[in-house]
């Protein structure tokens, strides 16, 4: 049964307040064999998904413990399934099913990052990860689910760290990703790595992508002017790379924090554009 989609009424039977809204069903271990282990991964459903045989984008999110719930969150969830429930009233065509894996806890900066940072001792799992979401949950996914598996309509989205992986994951699995939310986006911790393999890839002309950085990520001034400059520098990595600018947008939000309170508000443009071709 862990490994079977159920709603999430089934999953979470005990007595903390939920806060999920619409059709979400929970796989409570789901396998990843790249990293011989497995993960809960959520996964929402348009409203109009059992009225008749639609295909539907899909948007893949990390960090699953804090996209739908309260209850599971590390601190504010994001509101992903409100958000998308209230977009779908005026507008269906904005509907996706959403597949959010939760992170692995003290595994998380391993499994978010492709190289090792020395310095802190964390990263190197992130290949294994990229891989595990291109070529065992994506067709899993595909094959259960009435999706638009093409690249243009195959998004994926995080931040912090989950947004650095989504972009990592989008240059190496062209072919499966074609559009990435890059929220509070980072590379602090890669010396560079990020934009060497920009430069030494073949970027995808329709890929599209949504960048931010917050003005105030942390404390320290010094570090959220180099925080700017790193995004600024992977938006023209990218275009020195051949993709045109019109395929990048880069919000810096004044006053921004490292924080759901601000990544949440941020979903609903980013999930717009992202999805224009």
């Amino acid at each position: 049964m862990k490994h079977t989609a159920l709603s999430w009424e089934k999953v979470f039977n005990d007595s903390a307040i939920h806060t999920i809204t619409g059709d979400v069903r929970v796989i409570e271990a789901f396998p990843i064999p790249q990293l011989q282990t497995e993960r809960r991964v959520w996964i929402y459903l348009p409203r109009s998904y059992k009225e008749g045989t639609r295909r539907y984008r899909v948007l893949y999110m990390h960090d699953g413990q804090n996209v739908f719930d309260q209850a599971t969150s590390w601190g504010t969830e994001w509101g992903v399934d409100e958000t998308l429930e209230q977009m779908a009233i005026d507008e269906p065509a904005l509907e996706t099913i959403v597949v959010a894996i939760d992170n692995g806890g003290d595994q998380r900066n391993n499994e978010y990052n492709f190289t090792i940072n020395e310095e802190y001792g964390f990263g190197g799992k992130g290949a294994a990860y990229a891989e595990f979401l291109a070529e065992t949950l994506k067709p899993y996914i595909d094959s259960h689910y009435r999706t638009l598996p093409e690249p243009e309509h195959t998004m994926i989205s995080g931040s912090s760290f989950g947004a650095y992986i989504s972009l990592y994951t989008a240059i190496r699995y062209p072919d499966q990703f074609d559009r990435v939310g890059g929220i509070s986006f980072v590379m602090w911790q890669d010396n560079g790595a990020i934009i060497q393999l920009i430069e030494q890839s073949v970027i995808s002309p329709t890929l599209r992508i949504f960048l931010s950085i917050g003005g105030e990520e942390t404390d320290n001034p010094e570090f959220n002017r180099v925080a700017y400059e790193h995004v600024a520098q992977v938006k023209e990595t990218l275009i020195t790379a051949g993709l045109a600018e019109s395929r990048i947008r880069f919000d810096f939000i004044q006053g921004g924090t490292h924080h759901e309170s601000t990544w949440a508000p941020l979903f609903h443009d980013a999930h717009r554009w992202l999805i224009q071709s």
